[in-house]
């Protein structure tokens, strides 16, 4: 008897892969602020370009993961230093605007090491900003709905860049 060993997608698997190519699409997007906020969807400093995004995964309670794309739109090589290891991190608004109705700052800890990062002339990366899921953001405090989401960066030679990264619609069980 021969065994054959071949790719076979199960279903839940196919599944899976289908919903996040689908709800990637629309969320990726920077966004405008909608509350006459100083944040956009892309930073220049120095030469280096700054966006951000957040991938909603559609799971029950939606889980986020954020992400700075730092490019280097300079002819030389730059190097951003950033004040801990905690290079990005998510914040949530409600869509009113005002103060973030969440920080993940609040409940994470970061390496106290500084963290340079050199970018050659034309070169983009990925800076994650980890995840988080709707119980982390909504807590008990905050009600079910929209929220703005941002990234930002904390390099250690300029402001903080804060980005709009898109929205999501957040629900816990109650």
């Amino acid at each position: 008897m021969t065994k054959r060993y071949g790719f076979r997608a199960t279903l839940p698997i196919a599944l899976f892969a289908a919903l996040v190519g689908a709800t990637c699409g629309d969320q990726t997007s920077p966004t405008p602020p909608d509350s006459g906020g100083d944040l956009s969807g892309s930073v220049v400093r120095d030469g280096i370009e700054y966006r951000a995004e957040v991938l909603v995964m559609e799971s029950f309670p939606v889980q986020l993961a954020g992400r700075a794309i730092v490019t280097n739109r300079s002819d030389e090589l730059r190097t951003v230093t950033f004040a801990d290891g905690c290079v990005a991190l998510m914040r949530a608004y409600r869509p009113q605007g005002g103060a973030p109705a969440w920080d993940q700052a609040q409940g994470i800890a970061c390496t106290m090491a500084l963290v340079s990062v050199e970018f050659a002339p034309g070169e983009e990366r990925v800076l994650p900003a980890g995840s988080a899921s709707a119980y982390e953001i909504l807590g008990t405090d905050l009600p079910d709905g929209p929220y703005r989401i941002t990234v930002y960066l904390r390099p250690v030679e300029a402001e903080v860049i804060e980005l709009e990264a898109g929205t999501a619609d957040l629900a816990i069980p109650r």
